[in-house]
């Protein structure tokens, strides 16, 4: 990308050259079809955010249920995924 040249006289900040025509911009057509990709995308985010939480929910409390009947067996967490799962 390249830095447009200006004169100090039109006390303007440098800007960018864009890579295309403004031909090339999105109509209203794009942007709306954008839109609508960009909902879909964020509802499939969503959804896979919840199944993280609902995974590590599961996770955790796996993990808890394990150190706890370690603790009552007073073996450590180790020997007891060895010898019992």
């Amino acid at each position: 990308m390249e830095w447009t040249p200006q004169s100090a006289e039109q006390k303007l900040t440098q800007s960018a050259n864009l890579p295309f025509d403004k031909e090339q911009l999105m109509n209203e057509q794009d942007v709306e079809m954008f839109m609508k990709a960009f909902d879909d995308f964020m509802e499939h985010a969503d959804v896979e955010m919840q199944n993280y939480v609902r995974r590590e929910a599961v996770r955790k409390y796996n993990q808890s249920s394990m150190e706890q009947k370690a603790a009552e067996m007073e073996v450590t967490v180790d020997y007891y995924m060895q010898e019992f799962m």
